[in-house]
């Protein structure tokens, strides 16, 4: 990992590291003139001219998703052939650093989170946009502790490949659904991919697991979920009715 603190991307200046993983780094960046603070997302590619002009097109329509429960794209640029987003700054992190995996969440909590992802997915499906990997990394804490669902379209830009495995396709195996595993992912796959973070949330582990990524997808395919309050009898059973 190139350590970029201290690079001027854009109108940005590096401040400090926020968070990386397979796709990207995050960094706080500062306005160089005005101050102001924002995340950046640096993607880890080198772009051919076919994949400027995705990103471009991909980059246009997320900044076009503008609302509450959305994180909203400031601006967005290529530099010697590197993409990076400039977005809000959302202060309190992920969801998942707040909850780490095996937390179970207070129901109120797991209520109201999941009410605002399905309005931030209601205004995007409305525009015909497929998040494709939606889950508790992907989203963020506002100033105000609102959840803020985030990378709308970056994994499908970083995992463009000629590769024909139904298995190497955009988005997180333990929370992808059956339709986008086999390549065609759909406006119900997000909801597919919600009810698996609620489940998550309510119980402290996701449906389906597996030692492999193929047995992941199998169980996708074939099982049924565990009934929740098999696992954690105080769930109310209106909710595990829902």
């Amino acid at each position: 990992m190139v350590d970029r603190v201290g690079q001027q991307l854009g109108n940005y200046q590096l401040i400090q590291l926020l968070g990386q993983g397979s796709l990207a780094e995050v960094y706080l960046g500062g306005h160089i003139h005005i101050g102001t603070l924002a995340a950046i997302k640096v993607l880890h590619a080198q772009l051919s001219s076919e994949d400027i002009a995705l990103f471009r097109r991909e980059a246009r329509v997320i900044a076009s998703l503008i609302h509450p429960n959305i994180v909203r794209v400031l601006d967005f640029g290529i530099e010697d052939q590197t993409p990076f987003l400039v977005m809000d700054f959302a202060p309190h992190g992920t969801v998942r650093q707040r909850y780490p995996r095996g937390t179970l969440l207070p129901v109120p909590t797991a209520v109201s989170y999941t009410r605002q992802v399905a309005d931030a997915l209601q205004f995007a499906h409305d525009e015909r946009v497929v998040h494709r990997d939606v889950k508790p990394e992907n989203l963020l804490l506002g100033r105000c502790h609102e959840v803020l669902l985030s990378d709308f379209g970056i994994a499908v830009l970083m995992h463009r490949s000629h590769d024909h495995n139904p298995y190497n396709t955009a988005g997180t195996l333990r929370y992808m659904a059956p339709e986008q595993l086999q390549g065609q992912p759909c406006l119900a796959s997000d909801q597919y991919a919600l009810a698996i973070v609620v489940y998550e949330w309510l119980c402290g582990r996701c449906p389906f697991e597996g030692s492999s990524a193929l047995e992941v997808a199998m169980h996708h395919l074939s099982h049924t979920p565990q009934p929740l309050r098999e696992l954690v009898p105080t769930i109310p059973a209106p909710v595990e009715a829902r």
